[in-house]
């Protein structure tokens, strides 16, 4: 069907974009309609199983999807989404297909991941980093359902890949450093700054953050794909609750999500709430009580919070066991993807 867009001149291959762009934006419509449900909750027994060819254009016969965290689902959510797959026994194909960021957690059965050129066996308790834009499948090795929850890039959007502003280091000598960059910004309300002050301490962090952002995109180099299991830390100290387990200062070529485990022991509630960009909170043992904005929400092994960007939130844990949950967290500094719709005249 695409084989011959080499041939379109400039202004056919526009218009077909056009074209496209059109009935798509109708369909993000809905989306964006759907997403003003708000919701935040799945419990564990709402998650339902549906064959994967009801999702997808193609057959993917063997595989069955449960779509869990999605805005055609009522969340407000922008950066990634969440849903589970189930694929059968062994010789089941392992649906190739590409796309943006995604991060999977695998909860039964055994099997790999296939990425590029890359084999990788995986099992319950690993967790696989999936690359933008590579082609790979995931085969089940085994004679038993292969079962994974993956946090998965929103189709449709772009990766927030940096483009950094820098001054050259030798021009920045003399200058305060971080900490006496931080001290040099009033406290409280800075609407006292004239508009070349403020303006001028904003591009001195932009270019420590270009900084940093050269050294992420170094780590980013060792292009790791897997945690495994016994890598994943589920004992804590109570005065280091979380720890990340994929990020690019980890060594994971991603831009869009970032993956920590939580420990939360028994009794512990969230003194202060905080705030950030999107997340998903997976709850994989314990119960305990997820409060975001206004709502106060009962969680327990196996259910789903959405926490909206900007939202603050925060976690308690009155029962007498540990609660341990997987964070599926925007990553820091990016911004909420929205979509811009095209839409024809009149």
């Amino acid at each position: 069907m695409t084989s011959d867009l080499n041939n379109l001149s400039p202004t056919e291959l526009a218009e077909r974009r056009d074209k496209i762009l059109s009935s798509f934006g109708r369909i993000d419509r809905e989306f964006d309609r759907r997403r003003k449900e708000n919701r935040l909750l799945v419990k564990a027994e709402e998650v339902t199983w549906e064959s994967a060819s009801q999702v997808h254009p193609t057959e993917q016969k063997g595989h069955q999807l449960a779509r869990i965290i999605s805005p055609e689902l009522g969340f407000n959510i922008h950066t990634f989404r969440v849903f589970k797959r189930q694929i059968a026994g062994r010789e089941t194909d392992g649906a190739f297909h590409t796309h943006g960021d995604a991060v999977k957690y695998y909860l039964q059965g055994k099997g790999k991941e296939i990425i590029g050129d890359d084999e990788i066996e995986v099992t319950p308790g690993d967790l696989a980093f999936i690359p933008a834009n590579v082609w790979h499948g995931t085969e089940n090795t085994g004679d038993e359902p292969m079962v994974f929850i993956a946090f998965h890039q929103i189709p449709g959007t772009h990766l927030p890949v940096p483009a950094s502003w820098q001054y050259p280091s030798s021009d920045m000598e003399g200058l305060a450093d971080l900490d006496g960059l931080i001290a040099s910004v009033p406290d409280g309300d800075l609407g006292s700054m004239n508009s070349a002050a403020l303006y001028s301490k904003r591009q001195h962090f932009l270019h420590e953050l270009g900084v940093l952002d050269d050294e992420m995109n170094l780590r980013r180099q060792a292009k790791r794909y897997l945690v495994r299991r016994d890598e994943v830390p589920w004992e804590l100290p109570s005065d280091r609750q979380s720890v990340t387990l994929i990020a690019p200062e980890l060594g994971f070529d991603i831009h869009t999500l970032q993956l920590s485990t939580r420990i939360v022991p028994p009794g512990y509630s969230d003194a202060t709430l905080h705030s950030h960009g999107e997340a998903v909170h997976y709850f994989l043992s314990g119960e305990g009580r997820q409060r975001v904005g206004q709502e106060d929400l009962p969680v327990s092994a196996g259910d789903l919070v959405f926490i909206p960007a900007g939202t603050p939130h925060g976690i308690s844990n009155s029962d007498g066991e540990v609660m341990r949950l997987l964070v599926a967290e925007q990553m820091p500094g990016t911004s909420v993807q929205r979509p811009v719709i095209n839409q024809d005249p009149g």
